[in-house]
Order: C-alpha cells, then sequence, then structure tokens
C-alpha cells in the first residue's frame, strides 16, 4: 500500500493495488459521514478506471444516507462550478490529474467548491481509518440524480464574467492538445462559443493518453511540431482532467508552467483593471519570480503560501486577492472559482492577445527570463525524506532558508526548493537561476545529496 498517497488535496493511488473499488467505496462513506444528507456532486475525467471507482464511491455515499448528484465525465473545475450551482455541502471527484495512467484518484471538496479544511480533513481521516460508518435502512439510503448541464453551465459562467468580443472579432487559430482527457470533452463546447478556428489533438475522451499526462515540454513533441508549421496564433495544453494548463508560442516554442500563469496575470493586471479594484497576486512558494516582476508592473502585491491548490485558495480568499494559481499552470481567478481552472486560463490568453494584437512570443520576450529546473526523487521510504531535506538545509547553511513547505534556499540571482510531495511518492525539486549554468549546478548539488 505504499503508493496510496492521502493529504487534504486528495487520494491518489496505483489502480488494483493501492486504489481498490473497496477503498474508494470507503471514501465514499467517508465522506458522506462528515457531510451528511449533502447532495455531493460527483464527477471524474477520461480515465479508463473511471467507471470502476466512480461508481464505488457513489455507493459509499448512498450507503450513509448522503444523496448525490451525478454530473459525468467532465474538467474538476467544472465539478467546482456544479456545487456552487446546486448549494451542495461538497463534491468528489475521481482523478490522478497529471500522474500517468495506471493511477486514479478522488479529490474532495467542500460547500465552497474548495478542498476540505483542516477540521473537516481530520475527521474525514478519521472515518476513513477506523471504518466506522452508519449505515442507512432501505428507506434512508442516498437519492441518485444527474445534471447532464454541469458543463455547458460552467462554460456559460466563463462567459458571462469575461467578455469576449474581442476574441470572437480576432481571427485567432487555435490548437490544443487534449490528450484524451476532461479537456476533449469541454474545449469544443468553449471554443465553439468563441467563434474562431481551431484545432484539437487527441480529442477522443476515452482516457488512453496520447502522451504522459503531465504537461511537460518532454512529452509534447506533436504538439510543438504542428506549431512549427506556422498555422496557429497559440497553443494550449492540458493535464487529464483540465485544471492545469500550459502555452506554446505561434513558434512551437513551450513557454513554461510558469510563464503561461504569468501571461494570464499580466492580462488581468492589465485589461480587468476597471473592474478588479484589488492587485493582490496568490502564489506557491515553488512559483517562478517572473509573477513578482509581471506584479510590479502594475503595483500589484505578492502572497506566498505552501504548494497545494487548498494554500493558495485560502490565501485569495483572506487577502482578496484579484487572482492566483500554481507555478505548474495553475490558473485561479476568483472572479469564476475558487479553483485552477484551464479553461478560464484559455480564455484569459486568448482575451490578451486580441486585446493587444500582440503575438504570444512578443508579449512572453517583454518578461524577464528565468531557467527553471523541475527534477523529481523516488522516495522508498517515507522517512528517508525528512534525512534529505536536513541535508539540503546544510548545505545551504550559508544563505536564507524558508521551512514552511520543505526547504527554500534563496539566492540574490535564484533560489531552491525542494519538498515532498503531496500526491506522489517522490520528492520535488525545483530550482530557478537567471543562469542556465549556476541553476544546473545547483541541481547537481542538491542530487549529490541523495
Amino acid at each position: 500500500m505504499s503508493s496510496l498517497m492521502v493529504s487534504p488535496s486528495g487520494i491518489r493511488g496505483l489502480v488494483g493495488e493501492s486504489l481498490t473499488p473497496e477503498l474508494a467505496l470507503n471514501v465514499g462513506k467517508s465522506v458522506g459521514m462528515i457531510l451528511g444528507k449533502g447532495p455531493i456532486i460527483c464527477g471524474g475525467d477520461t480515465r479508463v478506471s473511471y467507471d470502476c471507482i466512480f461508481n464505488a464511491v457513489i455507493s459509499g455515499l448512498l450507503a450513509v444516507g448522503t444523496d448525490v448528484i451525478s454530473i459525468g465525465k467532465v474538467p474538476t473545475p467544472t465539478v467546482q462550478q456544479a456545487i456552487r450551482k446546486h448549494g451542495a455541502k461538497g463534491g468528489i471527484v475521481v482523478t490522478a490529474s497529471h500522474n500517468p495512467i495506471m493511477w486514479n484518484g478522488l479529490k474532495i471538496m467542500n460547500e465552497t467548491g474548495s478542498f476540505l479544511d483542516s477540521d473537516q480533513y481530520k475527521n474525514f481521516i478519521t472515518h476513513f481509518e477506523s471504518s466506522s460508518f452508519d449505515y442507512k435502512s432501505w428507506d434512508k439510503l442516498g437519492v441518485l440524480t444527474e445534471d447532464t448541464e454541469a458543463l455547458s453551465d460552467h462554460i456559460d459562467l466563463i462567459l458571462e464574467k469575461i467578455d469576449v468580443s474581442a476574441i470572437r472579432e480576432s481571427g485567432l487559430k487555435v490548437l490544443i492538445d487534449a490528450n484524451n482527457g476532461a479537456g476533449a470533452i469541454a474545449n469544443p463546447l468553449l471554443l465553439d462559443q468563441l467563434g474562431i478556428e481551431y484545432k484539437i489533438l487527441n480529442r477522443e475522451p476515452n482516457g488512453h493518453f496520447a502522451h504522459d499526462p503531465e504537461p511537460l515540454k518532454k512529452n509534447l513533441g506533436q504538439i510543438i511540431s504542428t506549431l512549427e508549421s506556422g498555422q496557429y496564433d497559440i497553443g494550449f495544453v492540458q493535464d487529464a482532467d483540465a485544471d492545469r494548463l500550459v502555452i506554446l508560442d505561434e513558434t512551437g516554442r513551450f513557454i513554461g508552467e510558469d510563464y503561461s500563469l504569468g501571461l494570464c496575470i499580466d492580462y488581468v493586471l492589465q485589461y480587468e483593471k476597471n473592474k478588479n479594484k484589488r492587485n493582490d497576486i496568490v502564489v506557491n512558494l515553488s512559483t517562478s519570480k517572473v509573477i513578482e516582476d509581471i506584479a510590479g508592473l502594475y503595483g500589484g502585491t505578492m502572497h506566498y503560501t505552501q504548494i497545494g491548490e487548498p494554500n493558495v485558495t485560502a490565501k485569495i480568499k483572506e487577502v482578496d486577492a484579484v487572482i492566483g494559481g500554481e507555478g505548474n499552470g495553475g490558473v485561479i481567478y476568483p472572479e469564476i472559482g475558487w479553483g485552477r481552472d484551464s479553461l478560464v486560463g484559455i480564455v484569459l490568453a486568448l482575451n490578451y492577445l486580441a486585446k493587444s494584437k500582440k503575438s504570444v512570443s512578443t508579449i512572453v520576450s517583454g518578461y524577464p527570463r528565468y531557467k527553471m529546473f523541475r527534477e523529481k526523487l523516488a522516495v522508498n521510504n517515507r522517512e528517508d525524506i525528512p534525512v534529505f531535506l536536513n541535508k539540503v538545509e546544510s548545505s545551504f547553511n550559508d544563505f536564507s532558508i524558508n521551512k514552511e513547505d520543505g526547504v527554500k534556499v534563496s539566492f540574490p540571482t535564484g533560489w531552491v526548493h525542494v519538498r515532498p510531495s503531496n500526491t506522489e511518492p517522490i520528492i520535488r525539486i525545483f530550482i530557478e537561476e537567471q543562469s542556465e549554468e549556476r541553476g544546473s549546478k545547483l541541481l547537481s548539488q542538491v542530487l549529490s545529496l541523495k
């Protein structure tokens, strides 16, 4: 069971090994015990194991008397919007996000559309670990209903909150790689309403991913080569549950997850200023300094949190931020919702191109350039993690160190951030430097400590 990852961000495991129908059933029962009568919104991405896990979760909820509204295969942010729409007590999304095809998982949300708060999470763990459930008799079981309009309602909300008239008049040509995930269902519904020319790569929502679901440059050869033909103005790539988004420019250049977020933030601060008086921005500790540079152009105030969507969302609410997100391409725009939403990111980016009449490459060329290094270290024993973190701290003890989330070391020209993943049995290493040579040396130094 070592591959089972349990955290406030959700549960992930290997299907048939650590993640079984029995476990999913218990998750459903545990959620029902803490969130009560409901209703609970249930949806998921297109993974091959969706039906097996999805039906088990719903059975667990119904068994303890919790009503369920099923919205089927949709992006994760659609579940979050449906929670608000129905005034639901929470939601469960069957997804492992960017993890490979053999994984699946469960994201659990409360009535706000955000992840469980600390007290709710503790109560969930108590029921989950003790298998303490109050089964209902036949006449008190939960009731299952369906909402087939949840996705179209989500898209309508985006188009209601963001003026897209400039996009409709722009003549932009768009290329999107949906990787046979949830975006394959949502993208046509959104793009048809924007009235632009588009092509979707890997558009069959069957969960057979055309490449590794994590939207990293090494996985994106198909869309890069297609963009190199010069036929499109911008390229987008989504992860499996379509909450994360990365952007490629018109030449096929991968601009990076952080710069994708930065472009969306730049648009909001520049063009939505009259609507959004606030200028606070929230990102996590592993997000590029380019966000701070962009915010500085508009007098923005930066706030940093531990990694994890729940942490970013909580701080956005606390400071009433205009926008936030994570450096993995997760755009959180509170005008529309409290979670990462690739559909929102697509609209913000297209609006920027349409209103500025600039290309992606021109926009990004105006940002300071940093070199970001991301690396993973497999962990066989979680007890090894603090030992490794102590080694990192000792190796850089002459510099400023932040231990709020793992170990982050700051230098005049960059930083190193090493932390355990909440969703995989790995240690994540993030390094940013102005110089690629210095960044490479820092990465080698950190890796040598293992």
